[in-house]
């Protein structure tokens, strides 16, 4: 019974101790020499959209992605017409 109430308890958590994760030292993470950023490659490079990556996109974000670009889209109009107008505004 006593095995019972035990699996019970460790199954909800109760009475468990949370685990400290591990931490690596100071040292050796300086010892690695400089990290390297995503934002500096997005910088060097900007990326194109296709056609295909805009129809992925739901209406309400193709709209955003227009703001992006400084184009007000009517999501009233059809999915393929805004992918149109985003595409165009982005060339």
């Amino acid at each position: 019974m006593k095995k019972l109430i035990e699996w019970l308890k460790s199954l909800f958590g109760i009475g468990v101790k949370p685990v400290d994760p591990v931490q690596e030292p100071k040292k050796a993470a300086a010892a690695k020499g400089p990290k390297k950023t995503v934002a500096a490659k997005a910088v060097s490079k900007p990326a194109k959209t296709t056609k295909a990556q805009l129809n992925k996109l739901t209406k309400a974000q193709l709209e955003e992605k227009g703001r992006e670009i400084g184009l007000e889209l009517d999501k009233r109009k059809k999915k393929a017409d805004l992918v149109n107008e985003v595409f165009t505004a982005l060339k």
